[in-house]
């Protein structure tokens, strides 16, 4: 996911984007209002309705729950993604994940449980047209 370009911001919930840089240090409840780029190190909690990148070389020992992930770093928690979790090929997860769409590339890390969010179901007929169980009774 490229941060910033035109087709991104389409498809976000907010166009704004913050950075925590390398050095950075956020230890308790990180409340996520726009799109973030973490390169530092943060322990505790991370959740919000945005996106989130976790970069190369960063530490996060934290629960996240957001909209969709990108890990690069380093990530020791449990995960649960509105949409998608996309583990790179320098990403490292250790946890339980869940989300709808899971994408782990070549040469990256987890160890823990996964699961996918339950599909949501819509009947084909409205209720008032579905057939019972009942047998269909024949005339004469």
């Amino acid at each position: 996911m490229a941060f910033g370009s035109k087709a991104d911001q389409k498809n976000t919930r907010s166009s704004s984007t913050s950075f925590l840089g390398k050095g950075t240090i956020i230890d308790g409840t990180f409340n996520v209002e726009g799109n973030v780029r973490i390169d530092g190190r943060v322990k505790g909690k991370i959740t919000g309705k945005a996106d989130v990148i976790i970069g190369e070389g960063s530490v996060v020992e934290a629960d996240i729950d957001v909209v969709n992930l990108t890990v690069m770093g380093e990530v020791a928690g449990n995960i649960d993604c509105e949409e998608k979790l996309e583990i790179h090929d320098t990403g490292k997860v250790v946890g339980e994940i869940a989300a709808d769409k899971l994408i782990i590339e070549e040469n990256a890390f987890f160890d823990g449980k996964s699961s996918m969010h339950p599909k949501k179901e819509t009947p084909i007929l409205p209720e008032s047209d579905q057939k019972s169980n009942e047998p269909i009774k024949q005339s004469k």
